[in-house]
């Protein structure tokens, strides 16, 4: 008892004495305190030192006032926000936050973790190990991966970089390179970044080795050689620069010099964003040739079946009731196609959007553009659109009524010009109701009218859809209900439907939709077309999704789902689609899709995939096959590995054979 209560009056003493000389104040605990509070400290049998955030326990310490140093030896452990960590032994100096440990095991943040001989701390963000082993596997003492090195730097929560790496599965060497250099970092370093290896069936095993290079404060570059043990070889590089915290942009070039043939493609991204009311973006693609796509060694299913390039700019500038909008597009068809294609270079947009009028009860608006159109096989033009309007809006309790008066003239180059008058009125009314101990029901019907006077547009050229408005004397109607239980949605239904008066098939057809989720796990929906003719089915888009459980009996966690598509109209489509999610454990979980089509009595397409996710890393291995109309099967088999920090790994295999 003597020897504890001495112990508790040397900590106050020395807690006061710190704190009145206006230094860190420290709190030591120990079975055993010796030395003097204003100089020295000496603690045995288990410590406990606790300064700001920071808590150290041990077998022994010491603490110089004069110089700050803090000594803590035998079974220490060192926790420090997301840091923990043990250790033999650890010199702390609390003036600079520097630290030194031996024979070091733990972790340093919520996605680092690491081993090794000896430890400096240089700051909060920056460790570095000797002799060490570090990996982003949470809480295994053999993990799955590792990264040793004789010396490496840590950045918490960012990257590492080390000399003489290993790479180590299970513990296991399998990989070494002389140096690995991560590209995210508080001060960005030149260096190989991780090699990348893979296979694909059109070029066979390849490596890939990216080399990264500083710029300078506002750019850095990547260049990456790729080798194929099948003959060829691709280079490429990309460059990315950043001229003011609004602007920035990449360029990209990738050339691939293979036994068959030579391809390329160059990619150019920029944008600017000065303020949320303004934006602009720049991007273009340019390929060779579409068998760039087919020769890549990328996993990417888009990329891969692209048949286009598109490029594309883009400025937009909102003020308070002012939107304007400029932009290009050109896509570039592979297949040829693109010669009788129009493009739009550029269009400009402005939109007036419902500006009061003093002493009126209208609001004025105003849409207006202009597009140059130009296609390579002839036929180049242009179209100014303007369209004033004025719009009354009517609220009455439950009631509301918008009507739209415009008048819109299009001016063409080749053609003449076009006039139309625009008249719209829609007129709803809300009503909600509780059911009582079930939920709150609201519906909202609609009525409305449209009424288009179209002159002088018989020599108009036709570039797009705005150029295909006739006369038109319509009526619309629907309504849409929604029914919510507990505070959530768990239905809703859209019917709507019209009548033509000038056209030869006067009654719209409906359109159904309907979406049911009475519970988080299971949901219904359903989208129709029907014949305003006889009734008959046009269109159908049925989906369910259901969870595989029944009871107490089924799997935790699997779903399933169904969807039926259904198209009268050429090309006829009719399709089945199913398919399940299925977790086998924490880790494992497996999917498989099938599409059945029925028209033909046929299976068409087949997805099965197993994947798992351990956290610092996951990975897929999947088997595809989809049967074509003249009874070949294309199929794709494809492994892919992604390790956190690291990057991914593939192989992917792709063929065809006869059924």
């Amino acid at each position: 008892m003597k020897g504890k209560f001495s112990a508790a009056v040397l900590v106050l003493c020395f807690q006061l004495s710190i704190a009145g000389a206006q230094e860190i104040p420290v709190k030591l605990f120990a079975d055993k305190l010796c030395g003097n509070v204003n100089k020295k400290v000496e603690a045995h049998g288990r410590v406990v030192v606790k300064f700001k955030d920071v808590v150290v326990r041990g077998d022994n310490a010491s603490y110089d006032k004069l110089s700050g140093i803090l000594r803590v030896w035998g079974n220490v452990e060192i926790v420090e926000g997301d840091v923990d960590l043990n250790c033999r032994s650890l010199i702390y100096d609390l003036k600079s936050k520097r630290a030194v440990l031996e024979k070091v095991k733990g972790r340093l943040s919520l996605t680092d973790y690491i081993k090794a001989d000896r430890i400096e701390r240089l700051s909060e963000k920056e460790w570095i190990a000797y002799d060490g082993e570090y990996t982003p596997c949470k809480g295994q003492t053999c993990p799955d991966w590792s990264v040793g090195a004789k010396k490496f730097r840590v950045l918490l929560g960012e990257s590492f970089s080390g000399k003489w790496v290993t790479f180590r599965i299970k513990e296991i060497p399998i990989v070494a390179m002389p140096v690995l250099n991560g590209s995210i970092a508080r001060k960005r370093t030149s260096g190989f970044l991780t090699p990348k290896v893979g296979y694909v069936s059109e070029g066979g095993f390849y490596y890939r080795q990216p080399f990264y290079l500083v710029l300078g404060r506002s750019a850095d570059l990547t260049v990456a050689y790729e080798k194929r043990f099948r003959g060829g070889n691709g280079k490429s590089s990309e460059f990315r620069y950043v001229l003011s915290p609004y602007s920035k942009g990449s360029v990209f070039l990738n050339k691939l010099n293979l036994p068959s043939e030579k391809s390329w493609k160059f990619t150019f991204d920029h944008s600017y964003r000065p303020s949320d009311y303004a934006y602009g973006t720049a991007h273009a693609e340019v390929i060779n040739s579409r068998s760039y796509y087919k020769a890549t060694t990328t996993f990417d299913v888009e990329e891969k079946t692209q048949i286009y390039t598109k490029s594309n700019a883009n400025f937009s500038k909102l003020w308070k009731h002012a939107l304007i909008n400029a932009n290009v597009v050109y896509l570039d068809y592979l297949d040829g196609s693109t010669d009788d294609i129009y493009q739009k270079l550029p269009n400009l947009q402005f939109y007036l959007m419902d500006v009061p009028i003093n002493g009126f009860p209208f609001t004025f608006n105003f849409a207006g553009d202009a597009t140059y159109f130009y296609r390579k096989a002839g036929g180049s033009s242009y179209r100014v659109n303007l369209e004033p309007g004025l719009r009354y809006v009517r609220t009455l309790d439950k009631f509301k009524s918008s009507t739209q008066v415009a008048y819109s003239v299009s001016d063409y180059e080749v053609g003449g010009s076009k006039k139309i008058f625009k008249f719209e009125n829609k007129n709803s009314f809300n009503v909600v109701r509780e059911v009582k101990g079930v939920g709150d029901f609201s519906v909202t019907p609609w009525l409305g009218f449209k009424v288009y006077d179209v002159m002088g547009s018989g020599n108009n050229v036709i570039f797009d859809l705005n150029d295909k408005v006739e006369d038109r004397r319509e009526a619309f109607w629907g309504a849409e209900a929604y029914f919510y239980s507990l505070g959530r949605q768990i239905g809703r239904l859209n019917i709507s439907g019209g009548y033509d008066f000038k056209g030869e098939d006067n009654w719209k057809d409906w359109k159904v939709q309907l979406s049911i989720t009475p519970v988080y796990d299971l949901t219904f929906q359903q989208d129709l077309k029907l014949s305003s003719e006889d009734g008959s089915l046009e269109t159908a888009n049925t989906y369910m999704g259901f969870p595989l459980r029944v009871g107490e009996y089924g799997l935790d966690g699997g779903m399933g789902w169904v969807d039926f598509y259904y198209q009268k109209e050429e090309p006829q489509v009719k399709y089945v689609r199913w398919g399940t999610s299925i977790p086998i454990n924490r880790y494992l979980s497996f999917s498989f899709q099938q599409r059945y089509d029925v028209r033909y009595s046929m299976d068409r397409e087949r997805d099965y995939s197993l994947t798992v996710n351990r956290g610092c890393w996951n990975g897929e291995i999947s088997y595809k096959w989809i049967k074509n109309y003249d009874g070949s099967i294309d199929y794709q088999v494809m492994l892919m590995v992604n390790l956190m920090k690291l990057g991914g790994y593939g192989y992917r295999f792709a063929g065809r054979r006869e059924d």
